[in-house]
């Protein structure tokens, strides 16, 4: 078994992955400054991923070969703990399989690839001494591509006006200016867990254009960063609540603007405040609403779900750490399931009893994704998994709902009168 290390580098206070967000809301930086350094497990297995990739890019491999690595994914000193944090994931055949196929995408464009590429980004955030790094950069004659890699799956990103993309490129077209002049620039996302490949190009003049505006966005930043340092708070002018910026912001569960913003679309869309609720009566709504308003309200409903998620994991956060919340506290949560102190002085015990084999285990057969599994590492060979994917089937997916942005097309639902109780009759 061996064992790769790979560490988590500290990000720019303008950085390319980020600028989602401090382009859209200039107090994000200083409000998250504040904020423990953590990462998530699935952070950091995406930084897994993206060194299964590195490596396989670096030694010409594919990344079958790495399976059974140990990928420990380490980060410097937390500033409360004072302690160095690691996190271990085995390479196995879904986590090779997902990145074998970012691999792939690379290997297809040709030109001269550079792997995890450095590339400062100062000339374009103002931010002194800052870089990015580059999943993958390649250079074919006049033609610049920039790759990324996206081991999540919660969000499906595109590549056309993605800020990070832009920063990225307009940083590689300086790197690598000395290799002459570039018509196009192109820029791709690779997202295998979501089956999903983005690509789009620019010319040199789009990307100039769109330098002024990251400048601008990193220079309101830094003015929100100088008021937040002097008064302790951030002005409201530095603040955009939005779907976007918000949802992996890190302060957005103590952002007074964000909270502004959930209780006003609540109070504005369900009660009308301006006339009190009796103290005898149990509140209602106190209009009614069409679907023009319904819908307004289901387009905030994730940013609100997202911030009352955020609000409950900082309280439960600081009543853990001993911090008092008015009107909360810590509590024993409900057990949990019963299991056996010892598996095999239990397997061992329940044998003596002479028990059947069917009494003692629980015996399944196994999913199709498992039997998949099995088909990648090996175990099932390339003529018996067709004889098996003939035998599985797939439920189509439950109507669900979706904003008018989605690209899947709309389902045209048509009730049938059979459908329908006869109103003549329940008279």
């Amino acid at each position: 078994m061996t064992t790769h290390v790979v560490a988590s580098s500290p990000h720019a206070l303008f950085s390319p992955s980020s600028a989602h967000r401090w382009m859209r809301c200039a107090g994000s930086v200083g409000l998250e400054s504040r904020e423990p350094d953590t990462s998530s497990e699935f952070a950091d297995e995406g930084t897994a991923a993206h060194a299964l990739a590195a490596l396989a890019l670096t030694n010409g491999t594919d990344t079958a070969a790495y399976l059974g690595w140990i990928i420990t994914v380490t980060h410097e000193p937390a500033a409360i703990a004072n302690t160095v944090t690691e996190r271990d994931f085995t390479v196995d055949a879904e986590m090779a399989g997902h990145v074998q196929v970012y691999v792939d995408y690379v290997r297809t464009l040709g030109g001269e690839l550079a792997v995890e590429q450095a590339l400062p980004i100062a000339h374009i955030t103002g931010e002194i001494y800052a870089c990015g790094s580059a999943d993958a950069v390649i250079v074919d004659g006049d033609v610049l591509t920039i790759i990324d890699l996206k081991y999540g799956q919660g969000v499906m990103v595109e590549a056309k006006d993605n800020p990070q993309l832009q920063i990225y490129a307009l940083a590689a077209m300086r790197e690598f200016d000395y290799l002459g002049d570039f018509n196009s620039v192109r820029v791709a996302i690779v997202q295998p867990r979501r089956q999903h490949i983005s690509e789009w190009t620019y010319t040199p003049a789009e990307l100039e254009a769109f330098r002024p505006r990251c400048a601008d966005a990193s220079t309101r930043g830094v003015l929100a960063l100088k008021y937040f340092d002097k008064h302790a708070e951030m002005h409201e002018k530095y603040l955009e609540p939005g779907d976007s910026q918000c949802k992996f912001c890190k302060a957005k569960a103590t952002c007074p603007a964000l909270a502004a913003h959930v209780l006003a679309t609540v109070s504005d869309d369900f009660v009308d405040v301006s006339q009190p609720i009796a103290p005898q009566l149990e509140p209602t709504l106190a209009r009614t609403f069409d679907n023009v308003t319904l819908g307004n309200l289901m387009s905030a409903t994730d940013l609100i779900e997202s911030w009352c998620k955020a609000v409950r994991a900082k309280g439960e956060a600081e009543l853990l750490a001993g911090n008092a919340v008015p009107g909360f506290k810590l509590v024993q949560g409900r057990r949990g399931a019963r299991k056996w102190a010892d598996m095999t002085a239990a397997e061992q015990a329940l044998k003596a009893m002479r028990l059947k084999v069917e009494e003692m285990y629980d015996l399944s057969l196994i999913s199709p994704t498992t039997a998949e599994k099995l088909h990648k590492a090996g175990a099932i060979g390339p003529r018996q998994w067709p004889k098996l994917q003939t035998l599985v089937v797939q439920p189509e997916g439950r109507p669900s709902v979706a904003p008018d942005s989605d690209k899947r097309p709309a389902l045209v639902v048509q009730a049938s009168a059979d459908e329908f109780d006869n109103v003549a009759e329940l008279v």
